[in-house]
């Protein structure tokens, strides 16, 4: 095990670590599939550290938990024996945090369903929809793997273990969004998060089907009750911040950082992977960031978490290093479409 984690008096007093909402620990970099549009844009075949989860864990017992607790990869289930580690000390020691697990779904079996359910834990499959749309994509996904990945999602979901799902739209693919999200919802999915897939060729015409075909399927209510839904609708406390945790034990903070080359994961680590030690200086970086990221909107009427994030993201690469117009454009669009049809929905 490594040292525990410290922080100074000064810290303490203002420490931006005392409200934390979600976390993501990223148990692996590996993974069984090669999606053209991953988010994990620099893996290196790592396993997250055991000792930076003990660290992690420290630091919930002294400040409060997060609310979610999410293992991610990479395919986690590529590395079943930390992941069931992570679960079970979940359970143990933050009995209020609920677990997590996003996936692709293809490497379930049905010992891991029968153990995921006693454990208590959501599943978030990653399913773009019918198998053309979807294997198109999840390079490495074949028609075989993508009959067990619904066969599997069918069986969590007779189970009782409570499950969504990422529906990713590639530019390619934004016609197809209706269609995508009925056979998603037929495999008795309960919630699909419909989210452009970054880093890809959006132009301002892909830009706007999108939005046009994402109206048509709002309209149809069986659809849009379980279609995106941003849960921080009525938003975070300012000062509350996200957490990740990447192999080999690199904390940062936030979830979109997982695409920083590895220089900038060295240059942005919230504490020294090899000692834990925290670092003032990144700390105050990100506590400004996130203050400013809660502030209200001038024009909005929202703050903009994830958008600024992506913002953030560029800021530390010193360049556009992502496509934020359109992603940010979506984003936005998305957010006030659900806050206009809930305000419709509940008469206000």
């Amino acid at each position: 095990m490594g040292k525990s984690t410290t922080l100074s008096t000064r810290e303490k007093k203002s420490n931006p670590l005392q409200k934390i909402h979600y976390t993501w620990i990223y148990v692996t970099e590996r993974c069984n599939l090669e999606c053209d549009y991953c988010f994990f844009r620099h893996m290196h075949g790592r396993e997250i550290s055991m000792d930076a989860v003990e660290q992690l864990f420290q630091l919930f017992e002294r400040v409060n938990p997060p609310r979610t607790l999410i293992c991610s990869g990479g395919e986690v289930f590529l590395a079943k024996d930390n992941l069931y580690k992570i679960l079970n000390e979940v359970r143990r020691r933050f009995p209020t945090t609920a677990p997590h697990i996003q996936t692709n779904g293809v490497l379930i079996n049905d010992e891991d369903i029968l153990k995921l359910k006693d454990l208590g834990v959501s599943l978030e499959f990653g399913i773009d929809g019918k198998p053309k749309e979807t294997i198109q994509h999840r390079c490495g996904l074949k028609p075989a793997s993508y009959n067990r990945l619904t066969e599997t999602i069918v069986k969590c979901m007779k189970a009782g273990i409570f499950g969504g799902s990422t529906m990713t739209v590639h530019p390619e693919e934004v016609d197809h969004m209706e269609e995508s999200v009925e056979h998603i919802v037929s495999l008795g999915i309960p919630h699909v998060d419909v989210t452009p897939a970054a880093f890809m060729p959006w132009t301002p015409e892909t830009v706007a089907s999108f939005k046009k075909n994402y109206l048509v399927m709002s309209r149809r209510p069986e659809l849009r009750k379980i279609a995106y839904a941003n849960e921080d609708l009525d938003w975070i406390e300012p000062g509350t911040m996200d957490l990740s945790l990447h192999p080999p034990g690199y904390l940062f903070g936030g979830d979109p950082f997982l695409c920083l080359p590895e220089n900038k994961r060295v240059e942005f680590t919230m504490w020294d992977p090899a000692t834990f030690e925290m670092r003032p200086d990144i700390l105050a970086f990100y506590d400004q960031a996130y203050t400013e990221m809660h502030q209200e909107h001038a024009r909005l009427p929202y703050r903009e978490h994830v958008c600024h994030s992506f913002e953030l993201m560029n800021k530390m690469m010193g360049e556009k290093y992502m496509n934020t117009w359109a992603i940010n454009d979506i984003l936005r669009f998305l957010t006030r479409t659900h806050l206009t049809l809930g305000s419709k929905k509940h008469g206000q």
